[in-house]
């Protein structure tokens, strides 16, 4: 408070608040509105990385992001936490085919190569120069944190740690319209992993899960909004993608959520090449019974995708995955 100005002069009448000159909040993405706060949380390994790096370049450059259309574009902060930076420009790198003039990155790397100071956003000083970074560059409306593990020294169960010490940095993002996404891990129940009091303030939560490929086989996600306050109906259902690479460059392909085992069975087949796979692996990798993968791979049999035996491979080179699903949609070089 100033002397000037008292909690007293906050307050609001009707007519001051139908009459108030209040800042447009634009949104970025139909889920993802300026000063939205969104948690996206994956197991290891799936494909966390791809998902905000993808996110990054479609909202500082346009375009779709997996099926949705940006609907603003906006300058995009891309804070890194543990990737060395020379893969993240290899991965980035082939998801754009021209110079988005909105991308900027704060990689962990180069901070700790020129000054030798860890990149914690949980501490004080460290929040201080993000907003210094923001002050220079007004066009930022989007922050990606990734993750919130390798970027904080919060105790992930203690909701006073994250109240008290993350919570207010991006409050203050949102009061100056600034959206971030928290990108973090799940625990082993698929949620996301500590306490639950970070659910309280997002406006959105989408949880990553694996359509059962294998560890080598690349990102096959499910994406699944646990809440949602800006976006219903179509914007939020379930769907599939999978990402994989065509002349360079990245491409989703989105398909059903919930694909026929038959249909993910032709996939990881497809993806283990000569070696094939047994009717147990492929149980283990999808998650679903032997009897289910068992019916499946008699259908394929039958059909002449794969050739009889113990270990299953296809009887030909695999088509397109595209051709497994229903709808596709982006191309990184639209």
């Amino acid at each position: 408070m100033t002397e000037t100005f008292s909690l007293s002069d906050a307050v609001l009448s009707h007519e001051q608040l139908m009459e108030a000159d209040l800042p447009e909040r634009k949104k970025l993405l139909p889920w993802l509105p300026e000063g939205g706060l969104i948690m996206v949380a994956a197991p290891r390994g799936i494909g966390k990385t791809f998902f905000g790096t993808d996110l990054a370049v479609k909202v500082a450059s346009g375009g779709e992001f997996l099926k949705w259309e940006v609907e603003n574009t906006a300058g995009v902060l891309y804070v890194d936490g543990e990737m060395p930076l020379g893969q993240f420009r290899e991965r980035y790198s082939s998801f754009i085919n021209h110079q988005p003039e909105n991308f900027f990155i704060l990689s962990h790397e180069w901070l700790w190569d020129k000054a030798e100071t860890d990149l914690t956003i949980t501490l004080k000083n460290i929040q201080d120069e993000m907003f210094d970074c923001l002050n220079l560059r007004p066009n930022i409306r989007l922050i990606i944190l990734d993750n919130l593990s390798s970027l904080s020294n919060i105790r992930e169960d203690k909701s006073d740690d994250w109240r008290d010490r993350f919570l207010p940095f991006l409050i203050k993002c949102r009061r100056r319209g600034v959206a971030v996404v928290l990108i973090h891990h799940v625990n082993k129940s698929g949620e996301q992993r500590g306490t639950g009091a970070r659910e309280d303030h997002l406006d959105a939560s989408i949880v990553l899960k694996s359509l059962g490929g294998g560890p080598n086989d690349g990102t096959q996600i499910k994406v699944e909004f646990t809440k949602s306050r800006t976006a219903f109906g179509k914007d939020i259902e379930e769907f599939s993608a999978i990402l994989k690479k065509e002349d360079g460059f990245y491409e989703w392909e989105i398909g059903d959520p919930d694909m026929k085992v038959k249909d993910r069975l032709k996939l990881l087949i497809g993806n283990s090449g000569t070696d094939g796979v047994t009717v147990t692996e492929a149980a283990e990798e999808i998650e679903v019974s032997k009897g289910a993968i068992s019916k499946a791979k008699s259908k394929l049999i039958e059909d002449g995708t794969i050739k009889a035996g113990k270990r299953m491979k296809l009887e030909k080179f695999p088509q397109k995955r595209a051709q497994l699903y229903p709808v596709k949609h982006g191309n990184f070089c639209d």
